[in-house]
Formats: C-alpha cells, structure tokens, sequence
C-alpha cells in the first residue's frame, strides 16, 4: 500500500521508512570526474562541499512540490537566478556544520545533521525504493550502524517520490558520494538528499499564522465562562510544536529520557549567550557579511538574523542575559511527548508584562527575545520541523496563572452557561510571543 501525500513532516505514516541513506543523485559522471573521485578515494580526501550540493540536490521547487514550508519567502521565491545561489549556498554551509563536528560524538552535536532524503525509483513502492536505498547503505565501505539514524516515519509518498528524514555523522554522505563516484555512478541515479536547514523545517506559513494570532486577528479566539459563580476561565493560545529527529530519543541504541531532551533543546537555544546558534546560522553568517559584501542575501533573513545580534547584544560582563536567564530558562516549559516537542509559556499575559517591566525591557524587547527563540529552535541539530500549535490553558479571571490564587467569584448565583469573546491580545500568553510580534517578521 501507499501512503498519503502531507506537507507536515510531523504526521506520521504507520508503515515506510527510509533505514538509510546519506545518498543523492549522481547525475551523469564522464571518466575524467570518475577519476577525480578514485583520488578522492585513494588520498583520503573528502569530497568538496560544494561539488557534494551540486551532486544531491532537489531544487527548491522541487522540494516545495513534496512539503510546503517557509523556505521560498526565506530564500526570495521559487527556484532561478539569485534563489538557486541561496539555496545552494544554505547546502553547502551545512555540509561545512556536519563536517567540522565530525570529531564531536554527544547526542546533540551539530555533526549529527538532520537530512531530508528521496528516492525517485519509477514504478516502485516505498518499501521497494527503501530496499534499494538500504542497499546502498550497506555497500558503501566504513560507514557504521552509529553514522545515521532513522525512524517509521515518512512525510511523503507518491508514484513520483517517496521522501523521509534522517541524521547522519559528520562526512557520512560524503563517504558515499565518493564511494559510488568510483564504482556505479548510476546507483544513486534516483536518490536525493538535502541537509536540513532552518526554513525547510518551518510548515509554510508559520509566520503568517503567528502574526494573525498576535493581532488577534483568529475570529474563532473565544474566552469561556463556565458561569459568575466560578473563579476562572478557558482561553484559547498558541504554543510550538516540533518533531524530534530521528536518534534523539534513542541515542546510541539507549533510550533518552524525555526529559533530558527538553533541556538539552532548551540549553541548545541558551547556551553561551546564543553563540552556538549564531555559529549554526547560515542566515547569520551571511548577514553579519561573513561571505563577502556582495553575497546574495534576502530581507527575511536579514529579520532573522538581526533577532539573533539583538539577543546577543543584551549580554552584560557578568554573562547574564535577560532574554534567556529569565524570559526563555524561567518562564518557558519545554516538554516531549512521543516524537514531540512543545514549547509554552508557563504565564499568562498580565504576568508576562509584569515579568518584561520587571526587566526594563520594551515590548519590542520581549518580542526579539521569542523570535530568537523560534529561531534557535529551528537551528536545533535535534529538531526536525516545527509549526504553530493552538492550545487551550485556565486562567484566573483576573488573567494570572496560579489557580491556587484565584480571587473569589463576584456572584454566587450561577446562570447559565456563557460563552464571551474577547481580543486575544488580551489573554496572548508569553509563548504567544508578547504582542504584535509581526512588525518583526
């Protein structure tokens, strides 16, 4: 049987998966570059980064065909000119993150990247694309069980191509690029492989949803009343929800805690005064003019990146920092379920502006702060895609968290049951971003 096409890499299929692969397309290689890689293969010198892009690629209209995600506003539109340049530059610079972590074996080492990983075989089932792409897994030489991970999910699946996600080690791909450059360039003749990067992971339009909530544009918003007689109520918000990569919950073959992994996502997006994000960020990168002057660069991720040296900036001597000691660490619940991350705020609304006047911070300070946080979430090696969640929380009337200090009802006859409507701006929790998060993206 096939499964169903979806553009959410977090629905989960019950029966295909992709065991392997750090394998693309090859797509017509002469004897002169089969040469090339038998040096390659003879020195013991990795495959160059940029030819590996040029070998793996799907084009970005190629991958919004299978998942609709944040990646053509990202880059600047769908495939051609200064987009293709971007896209192949975003791939290249993962490549370059996954190397140079090759010696960094933790579970959360950015070495292990997440991969967006294809086959195209004609006339095949999943299961029968999957045992080719097991196959070649398992001939290419030095490439161990521990290199990659994957898991029973498969976010695509159609006569035309079946897609799942995976981490793989440091050079692993590489190695089998480099491997079938040599001995049968047609066996990865069907086969694509992307890294994953930050838009990719995003569902299309996460942005836009976020900013209708912010401004309470949602007409479904409601506050419900059970009656006068009762001390709270029932808002509707938005939280993250976020798909765990392949390995991070059995690492190594032993199972992780859930808990551990919260807060190893958590210390990823805090840690070192969000340098570690920033060194991971190719929109950083490439904004902070690391590429040169006149590298191809879009307004989006500019926005992004400026999210990250605004955080960054409010770091004091002392290493403290507001955005991430008290808004992120304190006020921020992070916890799995299954395959699932959620991110939420633990406060309502009134407290969060009681928390961000505590700070001195604006409310366009407390709106960088989250969308740093959103940002970093979506860097995360650990994470493979993320989307905006609704959720309903109870309140006290008087907007606080602590039901254990609800004020007493002001009616002790109880009508019947109403339901009110009010602006979501005036119930947004934290997690909900703080206000019209939207004037930053």
């Amino acid at each position: 049987p096939r499964a169903e096409t979806t553009n959410s890499m977090i629905a989960t299929a019950p029966f295909i998966i992709f065991i392997v692969v750090s394998v693309a397309i090859v797509a017509s290689i002469g004897g002169a570059e089969a040469a090339d890689a038998d040096a390659i293969l003879t020195t013991s010198v990795p495959i160059p980064n940029d030819r590996l892009a040029e070998m793996s690629l799907l084009t970005l209209d190629e991958f919004n065909e299978i998942r609709s995600s944040e990646s053509p506003v990202d880059f600047g539109g769908m495939s051609g000119g200064d987009t293709d340049e971007l896209w192949t530059d975003a791939a290249i610079f993962e490549y370059e993150v996954a190397t140079s972590h090759s010696n960094d074996m933790a579970e959360t080492s950015p070495g292990y990247h997440p991969y967006l990983v294809c086959s195209s075989h004609g006339g095949l089932s999943g299961g029968e694309r999957n045992a080719k792409i097991e196959e070649i897994f398992k001939n290419t030489p030095n490439i161990s069980a521990s290199d990659l991970y994957t898991n029973g999910n498969l976010f695509h699946n159609d006569d035309a191509m079946s897609c799942g996600v995976m981490r793989a080690q440091g050079d692993t791909i590489h190695k089998v690029y480099a491997y079938y450059a040599v001995e049968n360039p047609n066996v990865t003749e069907y086969m694509y492989i992307n890294p994953l990067h930050s838009s990719m992971k995003m569902t299309a339009n996460t942005v836009d949803v976020l900013q209708a909530w912010f401004r309470g544009d949602d007409g479904g918003t409601a506050v419900t009343i059970s009656s006068t007689n009762s001390n709270t109520m029932m808002v509707n918000t938005m939280g993250l929800k976020l798909l765990l990569c392949p390995g991070v919950q059995d690492f190594g073959g032993v199972n992780v805690p859930d808990e551990h992994i919260a807060n190893d996502v958590k210390n990823f997006v805090i840690d070192d005064g969000g340098i570690t994000v920033s060194g991971l960020s190719f929109y950083h990168q490439r904004a902070s003019g690391m590429d040169g002057d006149t590298a191809v660069l879009t307004d989006r991720m500019k926005q992004w990146s400026a999210a990250v040296s605004s955080m960054m900036d409010w770091t004091k001597d002392d290493g403290s920092n507001a955005c991430l000691d008290k808004i992120i660490e304190d006020n921020m619940m992070f916890n799995v379920s299954e395959t699932v991350l959620e991110v939420k705020a633990k406060y309502s609304n009134y407290e969060a502006n009681q928390l961000r006047e505590s700070l001195g911070f604006l409310e366009e300070d407390m709106e960088t702060c989250i969308w740093y946080m959103t940002y970093a979430l979506a860097v995360s090696p650990q994470i493979c895609a993320l989307e905006p969640q609704t959720r309903t929380m109870t309140l006290c009337k008087d907007g606080t968290s602590d039901l254990s200090k609800c004020p007493p009802p002001v009616s002790t006859t109880p009508p019947k049951n109403t339901s009110s409507r009010i602006s979501l701006r005036s119930v947004w929790l934290l997690v909900g971003f703080v206000g019209c998060l939207c004037r930053r993206l």
